[in-house]
């Protein structure tokens, strides 16, 4: 019998994996950060800071998450003298926050631990099939993103 190939029925059976995924790779990374003193919530936000100093909202909105949560990370984050609050020249009230020498030296130490640790159980997957799959993945996040914008969009437009 001659099955016919669905791409979005494929896709969909692919995405269905990222939940497991994601929290399979989120109970690892807790595992990883057993001594580090800092929650995988911490070390999303502190990659997203070594990357380029950001305001909180723009973190927020770069990370999907809530601003009152990446708030609540940043303070829990600058408390430990990982992250400070610098001045910001385009905007007097919100502050960019950036790494402390210790939040990078952090930062880089748990990052060659995860890339070590990708090598080590996925170093079989060649080049091709990383691009093909950042690619894919790439454009389901950018899709998923704009919808998720305009449904907010459409629910604030509700609200009394």
């Amino acid at each position: 019998m001659l099955v016919r190939f669905d791409p979005q029925e494929r896709l969909y059976k692919t995405l269905r994996l990222v939940r497991s995924i994601h929290l399979n790779m989120q109970r690892s990374t807790e595992h990883m950060l057993d001594g580090a003193g800092i929650s995988v919530a911490e070390r999303a936000v502190l990659e997203l800071f070594c990357e380029t100093p950001l305001t909180v909202p723009e973190a927020a909105r770069r990370l999907s998450m809530k601003r009152q949560f990446v708030l609540r990370v940043v303070n829990g984050l600058t408390d430990k003298s990982l992250l400070e609050r610098q001045p910001n020249p385009e905007h007097r009230r919100a502050y960019l926050c950036a790494p402390t020498v210790a939040g990078c030296d952090l930062f880089e130490e748990i990052h060659r631990r995860e890339v070590a640790l990708l090598h080590a159980l996925l170093g079989d997957i060649n080049q091709t099939e990383v691009v093909a799959a950042l690619r894919v993945m790439t454009r389901v996040s950018a899709a998923f993103e704009q919808l998720a914008g305009e449904l907010d969009e459409a629910d604030a437009g509700e609200a009394p």
